[in-house]
């Protein structure tokens, strides 16, 4: 009997190892497809060796599809940048001078991002020969001259004489510093404008005089050295001749507004698109949710601001899809989350239904008015210099984004595209004059043409269309023909300076600046 029961103890023994082994294998499986069930959507809870993170790298796997080119139009690079209607027109007139606003070229991030390490942010020609030649070019020439006539470059210079006017020649990404890759787009605008304009003014390096230009630049090293790279390749110069004849002078507004910046009244309409941008955003949970988390990710400390803002997130992953980095990843707890693909051109498709709602806004429109009050009687008074004295020639005012939206709503140019301004970006004013039977001109003998990214948009502004205008041919060779239209139109000088003081401020049922300002007047 004993035997026997022994005999069946060992069976159940062995019955029960195979079942808690069996149960021990089930686990083990079960745990290592919710491992890989982790893996595929959030990534591994391990850290990835560098080489499977640089799969990840946004731009080189991205298939490019409508939505991924709008992306990268942000970025602007110097390949990209190519004439478009700027000086085509053609008739009995002579182009007097042109006014240029910049945005400046491809910077850094302007907050502490991670993995910024892995971002290079060295000068890159795409194996294009023409533009290194011209960097380095432009490179001898800040070395020597600087050791030529110190203090020719230092009148130069003027207010920013302490600024170098080169990036860091290092692969790291300054924060909010212009990079190689922004000194090689203005480089490459400076090509363009002076193959479009410098004949046509009568430019030389014998005759460019003290007042025939002007060039204002914000108190920022980045729109310094992006006016200075610009002039180096519009003036064709080889040495300092040209620039001791200029001084850069200094906005200290991005707005350019001079005397006319304090407003309570702006900030008051500042605080109500706010606002309004804030409730677009709640009306969009899933959005301010990949908001929240992507900006945890991006950022190294993100302050409330940064988690709510998708302008923000959006110009910090500029600094890697511009620069073919890959994008961040951060260890949560048990888990990792990376920023992917899907995530950013579903924020970038938020910010551009935004940018439409903005453009659509009655607070952001009387803040934008406001705000390009003084810029906009300094264009009209060097458009009057023009008129009276055939000078200057050139004005630059190199800025920021904010500075060509504030600009575009004063022309009354309402659009999207005015309030997501790539690196880069030239708005451009040509000032014509039509050529009399005689030598007496009169102030309705000028016009002006405005032209944006190198397409004409003066038909577009709202004081321009019922203008008595001067229609014009435009010779267009973008199709690679001699295809000669006859669309355009040019606005006279009257229709600004009208504009400026007799209707600029109906929308605030004043008749000038100071009545547009008060709080009293616009209701607390």
């Amino acid at each position: 009997m004993f035997p026997e029961m022994l005999r069946l103890s060992y069976q159940h023994r062995a019955f029960y190892c195979y079942v808690i082994l069996s149960v021990w294998i089930f686990l083990l499986v079960a745990g290592m497809y919710k491992y890989i069930g982790i893996e595929e959507k959030t990534s591994s809870p391990g850290r990835r060796p560098a080489s499977e993170i640089s799969l990840r790298e946004f731009p080189r796997n991205l298939k490019l599809d409508p939505k991924t080119k709008k992306i990268f139009r942000f970025c602007n690079p110097p390949d990209d940048i190519s004439p478009g209607a700027e000086g085509k027109v053609e008739g009995n007139l002579t182009l007097e001078g042109i006014l240029v606003f910049i945005r400046h070229g491809d910077r850094g991030p302007l907050a502490h991002i991670r993995n910024i390490t892995t971002v290079n942010c060295a000068k890159d020609f795409s194996g294009n020969p023409e533009m290194e030649n011209t960097y380095l070019g432009y490179q001898n020439f800040l070395q020597n001259v600087s050791s030529y006539s110190r203090t020719a470059w230092t009148q130069f210079l003027g207010p920013f004489h302490g600024f170098s006017m080169l990036p860091d020649n290092s692969k790291d990404c300054k924060l909010a510093q212009l990079t190689g890759l922004g000194v090689n787009q203005l480089l490459k605008t400076g090509l363009l404008l002076r193959n479009t304009y410098y004949n046509k003014l009568n430019l030389s390096n014998n005759t460019i005089g003290s007042k025939d230009v002007v060039v204002y630049s914000t108190r920022y090293r980045r729109t310094v050295q992006s006016a200075v790279a610009l002039l180096y390749t519009f003036l064709e110069t080889e040495n300092f001749a040209n620039f001791a004849k200029i001084s850069l002078q200094e906005s200290q507004s991005l707005a350019f507004c001079n005397s006319d910046c304090a407003c309570s009244a702006a900030d008051k309409f500042s605080k109500q698109h706010s606002k309004e941008m804030a409730e677009h955003l709640k009306s969009h949970p899933a959005v301010a949710n990949l908001i929240k988390q992507a900006a945890n990710v991006v950022f190294e400390m993100p302050d409330q601001a940064q988690t709510t803002d998708p302008n923000s997130l959006r110009d910090a992953l500029l600094t890697y899809v511009c620069h073919n980095a890959p994008l961040p990843c951060i260890d949560m707890e048990v888990q990792q989350f990376c920023v992917k693909t899907e995530h950013v051109t579903s924020l970038f498709a938020y910010t551009e239904w935004e940018a439409k709602q903005h453009a659509k806004s009655r607070s952001q429109r009387k803040y934008g008015l406001l705000r390009a009050y003084g810029l906009l009687r300094n264009i009209v008074s060097h458009m009057l210099r023009i008129v009276s004295d055939a000078k200057p020639k050139i004005v630059l005012y190199s800025g920021h984004d904010k500075t060509l939206e504030y600009l575009a709503t004063a022309l009354g140019l309402i659009s999207d595209r005015f309030a997501m301004s790539h690196y880069a970006s030239r708005f451009i004013i040509e000032v014509y004059k039509i050529n009399p039977k005689n030598e007496n001109h009169v102030a309705s003998d000028f016009y002006f043409r405005v032209v944006v990214n190198g397409k004409d948009f003066t038909q577009e502004i709202p004081f321009c269309r019922n203008a008595n205008y001067f229609g014009v041919n435009i010779h267009d060779r973008s199709d690679k023909s001699d295809k000669v239209k006859t669309e355009s139109k040019l606005c006279p000088i009257e229709a600004i300076i009208r504009q400026l003081h007799d209707d600029y401020f109906t929308p605030f049922n004043a008749t000038n600046f100071k009545d547009a300002c008060s709080m009293r007047k616009q209701g607390r």
